[in-house]
């Protein structure tokens, strides 16, 4: 009973205070978010996947920002309940809506769709574009039921609630978005949720991932696995491991839980291995500017993508001033105008009012 009601007693401890240090690391989660673009969009021939840049920022990137958000929900204090949805829709599902309607217009996507076939594709497919606003906010609702449940649950909410999603039959709205990002945002809940019990393992995870993250993020592709994974094939159906009965129940392939575990394991070996780096006493001005871009991360997200084709030259010197370019313009567009105008921030990002300022002492 005692290390139960130390379990209960801890998430109400961690909400105490905010952690300044995740602003800085949302702030570093935005550069990488608007370079690893850049990087997609200027590489020679559009041969991105094979772009070295490119291949380590998309191993980590978005699950780190998915880390960072369930970070961020941790230090909450509003009791996750139909309310608390309510204002995480008009939050991100409302800008998610409104910046797809920005974009039917901006591209000229007009011209070769109707407007309700566009509505139905966004719907369907959300990561046409902003899908990790409509992801964020599944998450979130996702998050609600697991603490609604933990009443009758308790901890097992989270790993049941996870599965049951995983098993929905289908990856369209949003959904296979989910099942793979969802690990991401609970684990960065529970971490900082419960991170007094759990600092005696960080030594471990921080070691695990330095030296791991160098090692998998040289074979890691975005189209396909390296060989250590798919020569696992082979040699499990050799061993007569490839399936494994489970009773009644049926039967498990190994090789797809493998190749899943792979994929986990480079994204959350990237995160550790970030969060490392960023923790080791920045300069002060890295910090502070860092800490500054995680402030405005949503308006740089949403409008960076329309500001990418303000570039030079080709190849590198073109992701280099289109990256400079769509992060200093997005930034200026929500700190200057977005952010000022009550109508335009509830319609584009979700009520954001200007931060107040920040203290940088150290």
């Amino acid at each position: 009973m005692r290390k139960q009601a130390t379990a209960e007693v801890l998430p109400q401890k961690a909400k105490k205070q905010y952690n300044p240090h995740l602003d800085m690391l949302k702030g570093f989660a935005i550069l990488l978010v608007v370079l690893g673009h850049s990087t997609q969009v200027y590489t020679a021939n559009g041969n991105f996947d094979n772009n070295l840049l490119f291949r380590i920022i998309y191993s980590f990137h978005m699950p780190l920002f998915m880390f960072l958000s369930g970070a961020v929900a941790a230090y909450s204090l509003r009791p996750m309940n139909w309310d608390f949805l309510k204002r995480k829709f008009y939050q991100l599902v409302i800008p998610f809506m409104a910046w797809y309607l920005i974009g039917y217009y901006f591209f000229g996507t007009y011209r070769h769709i109707h407007f309700l076939p566009y509505i139905h594709k966004v719907l369907v497919a959300p990561d046409y574009g902003l899908w990790f606003l409509w992801v964020l906010f599944l998450n979130f609702c996702a998050l609600a039921l697991i603490k609604f449940l933990s009443k009758w649950l308790h901890q097992w909410s989270y790993l049941i609630v996870w599965l049951a999603i995983y098993s929905i039959p289908t990856g369209k709205y949003g959904v296979g978005l989910v099942k793979w990002h969802l690990p991401f945002f609970l684990a960065g809940y529970l971490l900082f949720t419960y991170r007094d019990y759990l600092a005696k393992y960080r030594k471990f995870a921080f070691v695990t991932s330095i030296v791991a993250f160098p090692l998998l993020v040289a074979s890691w592709h975005r189209l396909y696995d390296p060989s250590i994974v798919t020569g696992l094939g082979p040699r499990l159906a050799r061993h007569h491991l490839a399936d494994l009965g489970i009773g009644d129940l049926g039967t498990v392939h190994t090789y797809p839980i493998t190749d899943l575990f792979y994929k986990y394991l480079v994204a959350f070996c990237g995160i550790g291995f970030t969060y490392y780096l960023l923790m080791l006493q920045p300069n002060r001005y890295v910090y502070k500017v860092l800490s500054f871009l995680g402030l405005y991360t949503l308006d740089i997200y949403v409008s960076h993508q329309l500001l990418l084709q303000y570039k030079l030259g080709t190849s590198w010197l073109a992701i280099g001033t289109s990256f400079i370019a769509a992060l200093s313009l997005s930034l200026a567009l929500g700190y200057f105008v977005l952010r000022r105008i009550p109508i335009l921030s509830t319609i584009f990002l979700g009520g954001r009012a200007k931060p107040e300022a920040l203290s940088f002492k150290k």
